[in-house]
């Protein structure tokens, strides 16, 4: 036989393998037919936007993440003043004043990386206990309305409201956590864990004034 031509791209051609008959797979008896499946269907984005929990975390994640803005753009002012200072100093003072400008660069960058990496992981760390109380709720409340298939309401292209249980999800949700554990505004989460301090039961963050919940 003819050896097969090499691909267009000049590729080794691809090996001709033998390949011997299977056995066929004849039908099988009837068998017991599965139960109608009982489904329900839930949407983690409408939970997590209900939960008071998660309110409260962005509200005080927010309050934080301004803060650090503010502290960043007040440093960059500061920096760009002593640029100034440097371009109109004489050369030897330049070159000292540049020295040290570039090692409070690079401070400011260590110091603001840690800030926003702390920002993030406190974010984690309250969606976590969020996220794990979801599936609690929702394997308790399938179980007691003997459902025997749960899905996100992404995963499904049509359902009705009869099976979905979002709203008793948060309902439930806020009734159990109704705050979660937050570290403190300089504390670092990864130390925290470390040291094996770390809390057993959520703080009790403040609840928003009425200033707050009008807006």
């Amino acid at each position: 036989a003819a050896a097969p031509a090499a691909g267009p791209d000049g590729a080794p051609p691809q090996p001709v393998l033998p390949e011997p008959a299977v056995p066929a797979f004849g039908a099988l008896p009837a068998g017991v037919r599965p139960p109608q499946p009982v489904i329900g269907v839930f949407d983690t984005g409408e939970i997590m936007r209900q939960s008071v929990a998660v309110q409260q975390v962005e509200q005080e994640m927010g309050a934080r993440r301004e803060k650090l803005i503010r502290e960043v753009r007040a440093e960059e002012a500061q920096i760009q003043s002593l640029r100034q200072r440097m371009m109109n100093a004489p050369r030897d003072q330049a070159e000292i004043q540049q020295r040290a400008l570039q090692q409070r660069v690079a401070a400011d960058q260590q110091k603001f990386g840690e800030r926003n990496r702390i920002l993030q992981e406190d974010i984690q760390v309250a969606m976590n206990q969020v996220q794990r109380e979801v599936a609690q709720v929702v394997n308790t409340i399938s179980k007691s309305r003997g459902l025997t298939m749960v899905v996100q309401s992404g995963l499904a292209v049509l359902h009705g409201p009869e099976v979905d249980i979002s709203q008793q999800v948060a309902t439930r949700l806020n009734a159990l956590l109704p705050h979660v554990y937050l570290p403190a505004e300089n504390e670092d989460p990864e130390v925290i864990a470390k040291s094996g301090r770390f809390p057993t039961a959520p703080v009790q963050m403040p609840e928003p004034g009425p200033q707050d919940q009008q807006g």
